[in-house]
């Protein structure tokens, strides 16, 4: 057991390793969009581009400039990197939390092979 706790300790250090590696992240989706044709013209305007997502419970909508794109698609990416870490830390440090539950458990319930068993009980008198 210990060696399999030791391997998934170490998992975990480097997961938060690589947690701390991302400096730069953005919350949200990174979407296309298009303006409708106006009458008289046959292509759409666009694109622009728009941030959108939820941050306590609340909507949130921002407009980037196509500039600004490859940057932001990055810091959303991170995000996303950074959610996906952050459910196996949490997975890892659950498994953890179990395997020492169950050593502690082994340690609380062993006992020595050679101690006798029930010895502070009297016997029963016979009813006969």
């Amino acid at each position: 057991m210990p060696v399999q706790l030791d391997a998934l300790i170490q998992k975990r250090n480097l997961l938060l390793q690589e947690m701390r590696a991302i400096d730069h992240l953005r919350r949200g989706t990174l979407s296309k969009q298009f303006f409708k044709a106006l009458p008289g013209q046959t292509e759409p305007r666009g694109p622009y581009f728009v941030l959108q997502g939820f941050f306590h419970g609340k909507k949130f909508s921002q407009r980037i400039s196509t500039e600004q794109v490859p940057q932001i698609q990055e810091q959303v990416d991170n995000y996303r990197r950074f959610q996906s870490l952050a459910d196996e830390y949490v997975t890892l440090s659950d498994e953890i939390t179990q395997l020492e539950s169950q050593d502690s458990d082994i340690k609380k319930n062993s006992s020595p092979k050679n101690s006798p068993t029930n010895s502070s009980r009297k016997p029963k008198p016979s009813s006969s």
